[in-house]
């Protein structure tokens, strides 16, 4: 070992303390390295392999294919694999949809279907069918029996006249879940079956495809290729299905990263300010140890060397311990994150399941090297200035270094009389730029934590629920927009035929404890005149019942507009939100309408009334608002989506089972609680305060460090100051007041600051958040009971910090203080 290594080892060793506290807060910043891009990325990965696990792996499925475009399909060098998806027929079922489906091995594989037990049909009349279908269709059966099915042909024209045969079953389709309530079910059949009953000129597949793409390929890449693929054949884009969700599992878009990457610039930049300051306060007060090194022959690159290798030994032996504790905390966070999700969510169930069976390995040796790398190279930053420090001073300025700053004044300003509070506003002016770094260190962490604090106290589960129900229960209609396999569920089809009619009102309020129902309707348009991308935007108009005219009223911020001015039909109300989606609009403008819900096309023209920024129980996410009759008359149909549904405390739970009960018998109805959206929220709320409030300890940690540091060495310096100002007079108990006075000012410095400027930041913050509608939040909260904590932390720590220095000081005598420097 060279003398170097030798110097910097017994460095090591002597400044124990020191480099305790600088190894904590190496730790502590190696752990946030480690963690944040560990969950923030693995959680990406985890959610993607659940998709991958879920969802079919073609790329796009395109509709509506004849025989000869399949055939010309499956020779274009642009797809990889292709499969083939024919209904030929019907089955009549009541209050549902049964599908006769014939799938070659290719479209099997591609879209992962499976069987519970048995063989797909290959010849004749086999079949494959659920238990389900088995059992609504009143047949009691199992492999191998035969069973006689009637089906209808789908034909050209539409669906034909039913007709009978006997099938053999080879195998059982899993059964729809019991929380399925779209009543549909679906069964094999053979390709003979299939030719027989549909002759190839009436023909159309569904054509399930991958493109034969690379890795380097994202979504946007892939969906040209298939987009061009089906223009260039003649694929109307009605007919094109996309399958997204799979596509955004296995080529990412960079953006996914952003927010990850910003939280750990935030760490990087957090830890190398905390550990620069820690390395800087404590590397001042050791100059004069160089300077002795110096003044034996030691050259400027040599002291820097000593300085340098003595703190990256710190950081090796903080280093890897930050990595174990970073795994642990990652590993069960990852476990923790799956709870977060909703026990029905199908893609919880599987995460959970990849990470209690290890299949995805979630921390990557990249991460580890990336947290070794990026941490040893903010200590070597922290290390650049105290090197400079110790290697530019002479051995003769070094013998007498007290960290201070050298200035051009050449007149010190004095006291007549030497006070306690004199004695403490000089060791703070000694080193302006220690005090100032100590004191900004911890006021950004105090200003980070009372920001999210504010945030944190503004998710009131209560009050966000009640923004958006306003009564005990929302039951609405479960239809789907844009879901071009099921057409049926489009809003502008259930309507013809809508559940929510007056003899379902009669049944919800019958049920025991029901006091009232206030229906809110809706409309679904297009406005001709704006687009969305290349396709006419299209959108909803929400009908407000008069039971909630004063709320409309009141939610309008621009302009001036009454219910019954609306109802008038001529005028409409826009909300806020429109207005990022279509800039420049303003009140006074015109906008054309053309329903695609009702009974009969329409098209209409409004004036733009006033804009509202209205809660979501009012507006339910739509843009534009009328009154429920207005929406009425324009549709020709009675065109209830959400009812409002009041009931009485004590019937609470039984009216909610009841409903629950109507709502399965009835199908294409949906059920929301306030309670359950209380208990939901409660949930997230929980859960995102313990991560965030996790983080700020650990962070945290990191600052009190600096603190501690910051007064240890401040005393370490000083100790034959003292240790004279005691011989000439200085009591034990007014050098303990000095000291807590030190304290005072650094406690009240950045508790000003973290209290004055992290208010303000919180309250901003809140006002963005409230304006862009992130998380629900409504109203503002002051978070009074993370302020206590602040300050009650802070005081403790200081008062503590203050007693511990004062029992290892006192462990001195007064001469061993008076020779200290010698």
């Amino acid at each position: 070992m060279n003398t170097i290594n030798q110097t910097a080892l017994s460095n090591f060793k002597q400044n124990k303390g020191k480099n305790i506290m600088a190894g904590i807060a190496i730790f502590l910043t190696t752990i946030l390295i480690f963690v944040v891009p560990a969950l923030g990325l693995g959680t990406v990965d985890l959610e993607m392999a659940a998709a991958n696990k879920i969802y079919p792996t073609f790329h796009v499925m395109y509709r509506n294919v004849d025989v000869n475009t399949a055939e010309e399909l499956s020779h274009r060098a642009e797809v990889e694999t292709m499969g083939f998806r024919q209904d030929p027929a019907q089955i009549p079922v009541p209050d549902g949809t049964a599908v006769m489906v014939y799938m070659d091995e290719t479209a099997r594989k591609l879209g992962k279907i499976k069987l519970e037990e048995g063989s797909f049909p290959e010849n004749g009349n086999e079949i494959a069918v659920s238990n389900a279908l088995l059992n609504i269709l009143g047949i009691t059966a199992d492999i191998g029996d035969t069973i006689e099915l009637p089906y209808q042909p789908i034909e050209g024209d539409g669906i034909g006249i039913e007709k009978k045969q006997s099938f053999v079953i080879t195998g059982l389709l899993p059964s729809p879940k019991e929380n399925d309530d779209s009543n549909m079910y679906s069964a094999m059949v053979s390709k003979d079956f299939m030719e027989q009953e549909q002759p190839v000129e009436v023909r159309k597949y569904r054509v399930m495809l991958r493109i034969a793409a690379d890795d380097s390929m994202n979504t946007t890449d892939i969906k040209g290729i298939y987009d061009d693929l089906a223009k260039e054949l003649g694929i109307s884009e009605a007919n094109i299905v996309e399958n997204l969700l799979y596509l955004a599992a296995n080529y990412k878009d960079p953006s996914l990263y952003t927010g990850t990457a910003g939280i750990l610039l935030i760490v990087i930049l957090a830890g190398i300010m905390t550990i620069y300051s820690l390395y800087y306060i404590s590397m001042i007060y050791k100059v004069q140890e160089f300077g002795k090194i110096k003044a034996l022959g030691a050259t400027k690159k040599q002291i820097r060397q000593i300085v340098f290798r003595e703190g990256m030994l710190t950081a090796c032996m903080a280093v890897p311990a930050g990595l174990i504790a970073g795994s642990i905390f990652s590993t069960v966070g990852y476990r923790y994150l799956t709870t977060a999700f909703s026990p029905d969510d199908a893609m919880a169930a599987v995460m959970k399941e990849l990470v209690n069976n290890h299949e995805i390995v979630l921390l990557k040796p990249w991460m580890y090297v990336m947290a070794v790398v990026v941490t040893l190279l903010t200590v070597a930053l922290a290390l650049l200035h105290p090197m400079q420090i110790a290697s530019r001073i002479s051995p003769v300025e070094a013998m007498r270094y007290d960290g201070s700053i050298k200035t051009k004044k050449k007149v010190r300003k004095g006291h007549l009389e030497m006070n306690l509070l004199h004695l403490t506003g000089a060791n703070l002016s000694r080193n302006k730029k220690r005090t100032i770094m100590t004191i900004v260190t911890l006021s950004l962490i105090g200003i980070l934590f009372m920001v999210i604090s504010t945030i944190l106290s503004c998710l009131e589960p209560k009050e966000i629920a009640r923004d958006s129900i306003f009564d005990d229960f929302v039951l609405s209609v479960d239809s789907t927009s844009g879901d071009k396999m099921h057409p049926d569920l489009e809003w502008s089809a259930i309507c013809q035929n809508n559940p929510l009619n007056l003899d379902f009102e009669k049944q919800v309020l019958a049920i025991p404890g029901v006091e009232k129902i206030t229906k809110s309707s809706r409309l679904d348009v297009e406005l001709p005149d704006h687009m969305d991308g290349d396709d006419i935007w299209k959108t909803s108009i929400i009908g407000i019942p008069e039971e909630y005219a004063d709320r409309m009223e009141k939610s309008i911020v621009e302009g001036s507009c009454t219910y019954e001015e609306l109802q008038q039909g001529d005028k409409i109300l826009i909300d806020k939100n429109m207005q990022s989606y279509m800039p420049g609009t303003k009140i006074g403008d015109t906008v054309r309408i053309s329903i695609i819900s009702g009974n009969d096309p329409v098209e209409k023209t409004f004036e733009i009334a006033a804009i509202a920024d209205m809660p979501y129980g009012l507006s339910h996410f739509a843009f534009l608002v009328l009154p429920d009759s207005v929406i009425k008359e324009l549709a020709g149909l009675d065109m209830d989506y959400y009812w409002s549904i009041a009931a009485s405390g004590s019937e609470l739970k039984n009216a909610e089972t009841q409903l629950q009960a109507l709502i399965k018998e009835t199908g294409l109805l949906n059920l929301i609680s306030y309670e359950d959206e209380v208990a939901y929220n409660e949930k997230i709320t929980r859960f995102t305060s313990q991560l965030c409030y996790v983080f700020m300890i650990v962070l945290s940690g990191v600052g009190i460090m600096n603190l501690i540091n910051t007064m240890v060495n401040s005393i370490y310096v000083r100790r034959r100051e003292l240790g004279i100002m005691q011989a000439i007079g200085l009591s034990e108990k007014q050098m303990v007041h000095m000291l807590q006075m030190e304290g005072v000012f650094y406690t009240a410095g950045t508790l000003l600051f973290s209290l004055g400027i992290g208010n303000i930041l919180g309250y901003l913050t809140f006002l963005y958040v409230k304006e862009h509608k992130i998380l629900g939040i409504v109203g503002y909260h002051y978070p009074v009971m993370q302020t206590v904590i602040l300050v009650a932390v802070i005081l403790i720590i200081q008062i503590l910090l203050t007693y511990l220095i004062m029992k290892n000081f006192r462990k001195q005598s007064m001469i061993e203080r008076i020779r200290f420097s010698e």
